[in-house]
């Protein structure tokens, strides 16, 4: 007893002609009335009275109506389920980030991508770039928010926005008092930095700034994450660079200023598995690439500067 018979079943039920029954379920007359005598051979009774004038539904079919049309609306949902599990608006969306990562566009993502696709769950998981990579390459999470270049070729990528950053140093510190401050100024000062082991790309950039103006930093201690970091620094730990966006969230104790020659940006990006991305992984990347899109607008029009009238077009009076 197939769910197609028993579509066609109620269409004919509640046409109660099979004609337009028939241009209902898009058939045939001839393929309609074929599908309701196998039916009716399958059940083993008569479920319509018809003649040359009309159609009737009889006892036998009355009573299979019911049943019929829940079967028909089951299947139905279990069909769009299917398609919604298939398109990534349904199931479970294991997303792993940086600490860094989550300082940017990455929680306005997650609440709008939850708002759209409440049906998928989104299991969050915190870690570094490295260990991102090998959750990746495990199949332990879908997608990782993390800090190219990646180390394992297995995996794909696409950019995200880098992250500028600023120097972070104790409110109390000399040089907290400049709007800009030189990296020479730096030249002995205890300086706080991750790990190159975390990101080796980065560390080596931020060195070769330091050294390009003839300096060398001096490193008191290596730190991950960079919450913590600037955490030393409130703690009158040291100085060291952290994002524009963890800069964003004001400490007490720290002070944040820009520094000349410019630092290096922290590259951001998504990776995953190949060969392919998520269906549902997919559709929170296009979530953020709204955000992105929305971002830079908005970052363009407030940057724009008013045109000056060409003077053929001053009104002259």
């Amino acid at each position: 007893m197939d769910i197609r018979s028993l579509t066609c079943f109620v269409a004919v039920a509640e046409e109660l002609h099979f004609h337009r029954a028939a241009e209902r379920v898009h058939l045939t007359q001839p393929s309609l009335s074929q599908r309701i005598r196998a039916l009716e051979a399958e059940v083993g009774t008569d479920l319509f009275a018809r003649d040359r004038r009309s159609v009737a539904l009889t006892p036998a079919g009355m009573a299979f109506l019911a049943p019929a049309r829940k079967a028909v609306d089951c299947a139905n949902a279990a069909k769009a389920q299917a398609l919604r599990a298939v398109r990534g608006e349904t199931g479970r969306l294991r997303l792993g980030f940086t600490v860094i990562a989550f300082y940017g566009i990455l929680p306005e993502a997650v609440q709008v991508f939850r708002a759209q696709y409440p049906d998928v769950d989104v299991d969050l998981i915190e870690m570094n770039s490295p260990s991102l990579e090998t959750a990746l390459a495990a199949d332990a999470i879908d997608l990782g928010v993390l800090h190219p270049p990646l180390s394992m070729p297995e995996l794909l990528t696409r950019k995200l926005p880098d992250e500028p950053l600023v120097l972070a140093l104790p409110a109390t510190h000399r040089l907290a008092s400049r709007a800009t401050i030189r990296i020479a100024d730096l030249d002995g000062e205890p300086f706080l930095i991750a790990p190159r082991a975390v990101g080796t790309s980065i560390y080596d950039r931020v060195i070769a700034l330091f050294q390009a103006e003839g300096i060398s930093p001096r490193i008191v201690q290596e730190v991950t994450p960079m919450t913590t970091l600037a955490g030393l620094v409130a703690a009158g730990a040291g100085l060291g660079f952290v994002t524009a966006g963890l800069a964003r969230v004001m400490r007490p104790g720290v002070a944040y200023r820009a520094v000349v020659p410019r630092p290096p940006r922290l590259p951001m990006a998504a990776a995953w598995r190949r060969p392919a991305l998520s269906a549902s992984g997919k559709l929170f990347l296009n979530v953020v690439a709204t955000l992105v899109a929305r971002e830079r607008s908005s970052a363009g029009e407030t940057n724009a500067k008013p045109r000056k009238r060409p003077a053929s077009a001053v009104r002259r009076t």
